[in-house]
């Protein structure tokens, strides 16, 4: 395997559905991955409750085992999963419970603080080290994506409570991620299965943003950007394909960790084009991380070959898939020497 492919491989980002250390999850580890996401399923993410049968077969055990065999295989990773105070827990059961969403509007910044440390100190010992929270976006409007699943719809408290949210995370050595960059506060469309579309402009996108601001500034290590279609960019598309919207977050907000891209595969994301090219637009784009679903892993192999191809042709430089790599691996070998 050539040192490009490898390169490639160290920037995707698979969903795992269980925590089964197969063949295929051997395969990626030995081929230069370097990141795995410990996802849900469809029913799961949607009323944010674990399986009863997945409550009783994910012990913090299995959790070690699992995530100790992928380290010696791979050697520092980061190994992710969500964990939100009004959507999905992935280690229910393991870690124990976020504060309730009107809970933990109601509590002090530093008790909320506080409770994010514990649970992300015990989800740090299952082998997690990179938790995909908090949301940073706030809801304005209509917004059947997010509805229910936002911290508050008020600015400057949602502000509050993702500042002690990374706080709390980065105290128990662990990276936290804000999402959905740069915000989607009215969405009519589900973005996963239809092209849905921001209308607001850059300017109205910036009133919501010191709750991203304020997770810059407390140290998040990594921004997922978001899945609808930005009537603000010419042409309107995605923020994980949009140079300006990633640039926007580099300059504007003076983001300098992990940008990690949202499923390529989401219709708003992919739309009339491949997982090659969708990838290597992301690339290009200036994300550094790209979340390859459950649904997409098996076309692994394709999308690396289309990576390589794109370097070999020249559309997309040799230089920015050197800097995605080295961002994944400078963030997984800073998380693996605060463990040790």
């Amino acid at each position: 395997m050539s040192s490009i492919e490898s390169k490639a491989y160290s920037v995707l980002f698979p969903v795992l559905l269980d925590l089964d250390m197969n063949d295929g999850v051997r395969r990626f580890l030995g081929s230069g991955g370097r990141s795995l996401l410990f996802g849900e399923t469809a029913q799961e993410y949607v009323s944010g409750k674990m399986s009863a049968s997945r409550l009783e077969s994910e012990t913090l055990e299995k959790w070690q085992r699992f995530t100790g065999t992928a380290i010696q295989l791979g050697g520092p990773l980061l190994l992710a999963a969500d964990a939100d105070i009004s959507a999905v827990h992935r280690l229910q059961g393991i870690a124990p419970a976020l504060p309730e969403p009107e809970r933990a509007r109601a509590m002090d910044v530093a008790e909320l603080e506080e409770a994010c440390f514990q649970v992300a100190t015990v989800v740090r010992n299952a082998g997690v080290n990179l938790l995909l929270s908090p949301t940073a976006d706030v809801v304005g409007g209509t917004n059947v994506w997010l509805q229910g699943r936002t911290l508050s719809d008020d600015v400057d408290r949602a502000a509050a409570m993702v500042g002690a949210y990374v706080r709390g995370v980065r105290r128990a050595g662990m990276a936290s991620t804000l999402k959905h960059f740069p915000g989607h506060p009215v969405l009519l469309r589900q973005p996963s299965i239809e092209e849905a579309v921001v209308t607001e402009s850059l300017d109205q996108l910036r009133a919501y943003w010191p709750a991203f601001q304020a997770g810059v500034n407390a140290g998040a290590d990594a921004v997922m950007m978001g899945p609808g279609i930005f009537a603000a960019c010419e042409p309107p598309v995605a923020a994980s394909v949009s140079p300006e919207l990633i640039g926007l977050l580099r300059h504007e907000l003076g983001f300098k960790g992990l940008v990690m891209t949202i499923d390529l595969d989401h219709r708003s994301t992919i739309r009339n084009s491949s997982l090659g090219e969708v990838t290597v637009a992301a690339l290009n784009a200036g994300a550094d991380l790209l979340l390859i679903s459950a649904k997409a892993v098996p076309e692994i192999p394709q999308i690396v070959r289309a990576i390589a191809a794109a370097v070999a042709g020249g559309t997309l430089p040799q230089e920015r898939l050197d800097a995605a790599a080295m961002a994944v691996s400078a963030l997984a070998n800073r998380l693996a020497n605060f463990s040790s």
